[in-house]
């Protein structure tokens, strides 16, 4: 693929994006809006992440730094 094309496709992602995860979100959303259609008035509601599980998974690895910001911090 001639580097042209590469720049073209980045381009084109940053706009308009594709791939599995974009399938997934979408499949969240309606997920979502099934559940607050159906949902009990009187209990909490659901939120778009509880339909995501391997969103709340990379947040919980970002934020997870074994230990290196305490051990920097306590030198």
């Amino acid at each position: 693929m001639p580097e042209r094309h590469l720049t073209e496709y980045e381009l084109f992602y940053q706009e308009q994006p594709f791939g599995l995860w974009r399938e997934d979100y979408r499949t969240a959303q309606i997920s979502h809006l099934l559940a607050m259609i159906n949902r009990d008035p009187k209990g909490d509601s659901p939120k778009l992440s509880d339909f995501m599980p391997f969103h709340q998974k990379a947040e919980e690895t970002e934020d997870d730094d074994g230990g290196v910001a305490a051990y920097l911090a306590s030198r």
